[in-house]
């Protein structure tokens, strides 16, 4: 099938350990399947987010995030690939976690990081997100401005482990109350597709525990 070799491409990537599981995999997509990815990023009006917020996964997020189907939808194809079970359950099986699929929903999102822009330390199961995956396409590639991966909440960036900012690449991890992560701000423009793997209302199993 057209899209069979992304399982391909998550079995065959080395997960990494520290501070916590994840896969950081480059050249994830073949060109052409990245390039309706970057067109329908770009056929977004990113100046109307305000009246989108409703649609984001909290009322008070920056408006850097906008639901993929406010976009050309180029790449739907390529995004229900991608947020199929059959990902899911690859990601699975790759970071060792197993929950019930039709326990999970889907949402798919493209988000843009203006020049300064950072994220705070956060983890985001308080979010109901199970797992997480984003592909990233700026314009140039960079040493940092990934995501941070860090062992506490608030860990300095430079005592933390700080992906790559590259074009084509996608990281992916599951999402627990250990797992803080945030985004240097810097002199550069993410833009990305993310997609969360998310509990359905009543079946998150931290948000149940408080």
């Amino acid at each position: 099938m057209e899209f069979d070799y992304i399982i391909d491409n998550i079995i065959k990537a080395d997960l990494k350990v520290k501070p916590w599981p994840y896969v950081n995999v480059q050249n994830f997509l073949k060109e052409e399947h990245l390039q309706l990815l970057i067109h329908d990023w770009h056929s977004i009006n990113w100046l109307e987010h305000e009246d989108k917020k409703e649609e984001y996964i909290r009322n008070w997020e920056e408006p850097n995030w906008v639901r993929d189907y406010f976009s050309d939808e180029h790449s739907k194809e390529l995004k229900d690939f991608l947020s199929s079970y059959e990902v899911f359950n690859v990601l699975q099986q790759k970071f060792d976690v197993w929950f019930d699929w039709n326990n999970i929903w889907v949402k798919r999102m493209f988000k843009r990081d203006e020049p300064g822009c950072g994220d705070y330390s956060h983890t985001d199961v308080w979010i109901h997100s199970y797992m997480v995956l984003q592909i990233f396409f700026p314009e140039q590639s960079y040493p940092n401005y990934g995501t941070v991966m860090q062992e506490y909440e608030h860990q300095p960036h430079d005592e933390a482990i700080e992906l790559p900012l590259q074009r084509n690449s996608m990281s992916a991890f599951a999402n627990t109350p250990t797992t803080w992560h945030a985004v240097r701000p810097g002199d550069r423009l993410r833009k990305s597709y993310i997609q969360r793997f998310l509990y359905k209302d009543g079946h998150n199993p931290y948000y149940n525990e408080q």
